[in-house]
């Protein structure tokens, strides 16, 4: 707890410092208007669509993956099926 209040002690001049450089300011009616309507009618930003093309092609790299994963694994099965019964 010293230590927390040793660190804001040390900044307490260089907070002073900024404080007299950093003056707030009023910014103009104009420009709170023009920042309001950017901010209250700006456009929907949506992410463009992948094309079917894209689509189809994972779909189908997907499927083939996946068969060949099963195949892999039943071709794996009946090999350690029939030797087991070997033994």
């Amino acid at each position: 707890m010293m230590a927390i209040q040793s660190a804001a002690d040390s900044f307490g001049p260089m907070e002073a410092q900024l404080q007299d450089l950093l003056r707030p300011i009023q910014p103009s009616q104009k420009f709170v208007q023009t920042i309001r309507q950017r901010i209250q009618f700006s456009p929907r930003v949506s992410l463009a669509d992948k094309s079917p093309k894209v689509r189809r092609f994972l779909l189908v790299l997907g499927g083939v993956l996946s068969v060949s994963l099963l195949l892999i694994t039943g071709v794996r099965a009946i090999f350690y099926l029939l030797n087991r019964s070997r033994a």
